[in-house]
């Protein structure tokens, strides 16, 4: 967390749910470096993520049976920029969280990989979420193993569409799939596409 606190926002210890603190969606490495308060400033924005986090990432975590690690949350305007986020971004408003499933340490209980999880999550049709997004960021350089993580979003005001995909991110660009889509699923796809 950065050391640069004006005096207006919300308190960062605060909880947001009973397994959820407002750090949790608010820490960044980014922010810090750049010393961004990256905190809400809005009564809206932080009930966006106590809807969030009570209706959608607490049954995830029942439904996982595991702790949930928030990559990424809440973001000001300027920190949401500098990463290259979308301009109309759920997570500007405390509508959306990345995640990956806290994987137990124990050799015969692990938990489920991110791709489970994403399946499990995307099963269930009283889950409410707006979008569900399974990405993997495949990174140039021999040797180095894909990034996978989960983006859910939910609406406290409107309606949640309940939409799945998946994200494929290269160096030359950025594949959409509908649904749960492997890494090997995206890559048969790419030689299909250039075997035709």
């Amino acid at each position: 967390m950065s050391h640069f606190k004006p005096a207006s926002g919300f308190d960062p210890r605060r909880a947001v749910s009973e397994h959820f603190r407002l750090s949790e969606f608010t820490r960044s490495a980014t922010a810090d470096k750049h010393q961004l308060y990256n905190i809400p400033r809005e009564d809206c924005e932080f009930a966006n993520l106590r809807a969030l986090a009570e209706n959608v990432l607490e049954p995830a975590r029942a439904l996982l049976g595991a702790p949930l690690v928030i990559t990424s949350g809440f973001r000001c305007g300027t920190l949401n920029r500098l990463i290259g986020g979308a301009p109309q971004s759920q997570h500007l408003y405390g509508e959306a969280a990345d995640f990956i499933p806290k994987r137990k340490s124990h050799k015969t209980e692990k938990g489920p990989t991110v791709e489970e999880a994403a399946e499990i999550l995307a099963a269930q049709d009283n889950l409410p979420f707006d979008q569900l997004i399974f990405e993997i960021r495949v990174r140039a350089g021999e040797g180095q193993s894909p990034v996978r993580w989960i983006h859910i979003s939910h609406r406290r005001l409107g309606s949640n569409r309940h939409q799945v995909l998946s994200v494929l991110h290269t160096a030359t660009g950025s594949k959409t799939g509908s649904g749960i889509v492997s890494l090997s699923d995206f890559e048969t796809r790419e030689a299909c596409r250039a075997a035709s």
